[in-house]
């Protein structure tokens, strides 16, 4: 595999696969395997997580280094005419085994659930989730999550993003105090699809906020 940040050529291409290419893929490993029916058609539909069985080295934001990890897809397969096959794909957006900061190791849980993709992470004393609807032929998110846990003061924060009403709930106290402030912030920003997002935490949605 190519050793350049910039290679797009170390990812193939598998818009248009079906599951049944991807699963004997010999470079290529399924991480994480969700089904349900995402287009509301009454077929099941597929979204996969895929890792890469060799290391390559990325440089995953503007102030990283140049690490080795083993990058991952995110990818979407309808079920149409009963043939499944892929029509998006995003390189950039799962975040790799050794970004969960303290965590040896990190992998996403992926669900489907009422038609709607949920991507989701488990970090030390954190928790992040982003929640897509299939529309016009794409995955946009609708809704996220960010909880997290200060680990000397006991500090919690939590954010509720709704993109359909365009407001962040956001909860902020201490885990030894019942007392809880909320606050709701609007925002307007347009939701972007799946094969839209970059690296995660790149994507400012008011200031000092992030998915």
């Amino acid at each position: 595999m190519g050793y350049s940040q910039n290679n797009e050529s170390i990812y193939p291409n598998f818009i248009g696969q079906n599951l049944n290419t991807i699963e004997n893929n010999s470079d290529w490993g399924i991480l994480k395997k969700s089904s349900g029916d995402l287009n509301k058609d009454g077929f099941n539909d597929f979204a996969l997580i895929l890792e890469s069985k060799d290391s390559i080295l990325e440089k995953r934001c503007s102030d990283c280094k140049l690490l080795k990890n083993k990058p991952r897809i995110i990818v979407i397969l309808l079920n149409q005419n009963n043939f499944d096959k892929v029509i998006i794909q995003n390189n950039k957006f799962i975040a790799r085994g050794d970004e969960g900061g303290m965590l040896p190791h990190l992998e996403p849980e992926l669900s489907i659930e009422n038609g709607l993709l949920k991507i989701y992470y488990q970090y030390t004393r954190s928790n992040q989730s982003y929640t897509f609807e299939f529309d016009n032929n794409q995955m946009v998110i609708v809704k996220a999550e960010s909880n997290g846990v200060h680990s000397a003061s006991g500090n919690f924060e939590n954010d509720r993003y709704d993109f359909k009403k365009g407001e962040i709930i956001s909860e902020t106290g201490n885990i030894s105090q019942e007392k809880v402030e909320t606050e709701i912030i609007k925002f307007n920003i347009k939701p972007k699809s799946l094969s839209e997002f970059g690296e995660m935490s790149q994507w400012e949605i008011i200031e000092y906020k992030y998915l």
